[in-house]
């Protein structure tokens, strides 16, 4: 991961912690869609010691070859390090500066997340704006409630293997800073709207004015944007 936090921090690969003892159930992959923003490229790597996943792989390559103008591509920019080192630092930035707009509404909100020292999402946990005892079809009516009132997308926990209702993974870094601040408003707005309501929201939808959620965000120059996952 090339996207840490902060320069005094080192990023220890999965391969070197297990001493390159990888096994079946353990793989590396890399791409370039992240660290180098470049996700129309389709170019990435698996390492893996399973023999099985690499032979599927290796079947399923012959319809999705790396163009070979596009490997020429790709090896000028890896070779270019001055530009590479320049570029990941203004990411970086870039990246430290929208996590920080990020945690700082959450933080107001009193909405724990996940602390993380590198990469471009949060996950934030919303269960407390959800019935107690709450389950999966809470998780996905609050999911449905953002998107169609505040235009606001994020990644379900449940979409993510987590047993927890509640969660919900926040990509920050695939809109500029102006949507991004845009988008915490939003989610302000909702989270003290459900808190007014009260978490029996979803059991008595009429106590929702969903014609005031759409309104106010609208009035307040909020537009139509999205927080892509």
């Amino acid at each position: 991961m090339l996207y840490l936090y902060m320069i005094s921090e080192s990023f220890v690969s999965i391969i070197r912690i297990l001493n390159n003892s990888l096994g079946n159930d353990v793989h590396f992959l890399w791409a370039l869609s992240k660290d180098l923003v470049s996700s129309g490229f389709r170019f990435g790597v698996l390492y893996s010691q399973n023999m099985d996943l690499i032979s599927a792989i290796q079947g399923l390559s012959l319809f999705s070859c790396v163009p070979f103008p596009m490997q020429l591509i790709t090896m000028d920019l890896l070779k270019d390090t001055p530009f590479l080192v320049d570029f990941f630092e203004l990411s970086r930035q870039s990246i430290v500066y929208s996590k920080v707009i990020c945690t700082e509404k959450l933080q107001q909100l009193s909405l724990p997340y996940v602390e993380a020292e590198a990469g471009i999402f949060l996950y934030v946990n919303f269960s407390s704006l959800l019935p107690p005892n709450c389950n999966f079809d809470h998780e996905a009516k609050f999911s449905w409630l953002m998107e169609n009132t505040a235009r606001l997308v994020m990644t379900p926990g449940q979409s993510q293997r987590d047993r927890r209702p509640g969660w919900f993974r926040i990509c920050y870094a695939w809109v500029s800073v102006e949507v991004l601040c845009i988008a915490m408003c939003r989610i302000e707005f909702v989270v003290n709207y459900l808190r007014t309501v009260g978490t029996n929201w979803y059991d008595k939808p009429d106590l929702l004015d969903y014609s005031l959620l759409k309104n106010v965000l609208l009035l307040e120059g909020m537009g139509n944007y999205a927080l892509r996952n």
